[in-house]
């Protein structure tokens, strides 16, 4: 997480970034967050950039939205899933991987949505294909 030096010479967290990548990981368009919290995407933009600085208020409805701890946001997502690892092995056991349960879990997730986002395109290309198909059988008396 990046801080800033402050005029009064404190650390200020800067937790933009952390919004991004958490968004991303659940796949959350930053206009669909904007609508959720009742902002503009442009105010989301200038919250990711660390341009603007964000209410408890606005934290609170962010993480809700992301289905997370609003402590989550105060934390790079990496940080968080290297804390929480597990171990996985491939067959002959000979590489291991470690990886978070919870980004497995939203990368699952993700790859399924894009699943059926991808079965919906192939099932209007497929309709499509059926309905030229269709009319250049039509024989004309």
């Amino acid at each position: 997480m990046k801080k800033k030096t402050n005029v009064g010479g404190y650390d200020r967290i800067k937790i933009g970034s952390n919004i991004r990548k958490w968004r991303s990981i659940k796949d959350i368009k930053q206009k669909d967050l904007a609508s959720a919290i009742k902002l503009s995407e442009a105010a989301i933009s200038n919250m990711e950039n660390n341009l603007t600085d964000i209410t408890m208020s606005q934290l609170e409805d962010i993480a809700i939205t992301l289905g997370l701890e609003m402590e989550q946001l105060f934390k790079d997502p990496q940080e968080t899933f290297n804390e929480k690892k597990y171990t996985l092995s491939d067959n002959e056991g000979s590489k291991t991987h470690v990886m978070d349960k919870e980004l497995v879990y939203a990368l699952i997730g993700s790859i399924q949505k894009k699943d059926e986002q991808l079965k919906s395109v192939i099932d209007n290309v497929m309709h499509s294909m059926n309905k030229v198909s269709n009319s250049n059988h039509v024989i004309s008396i």
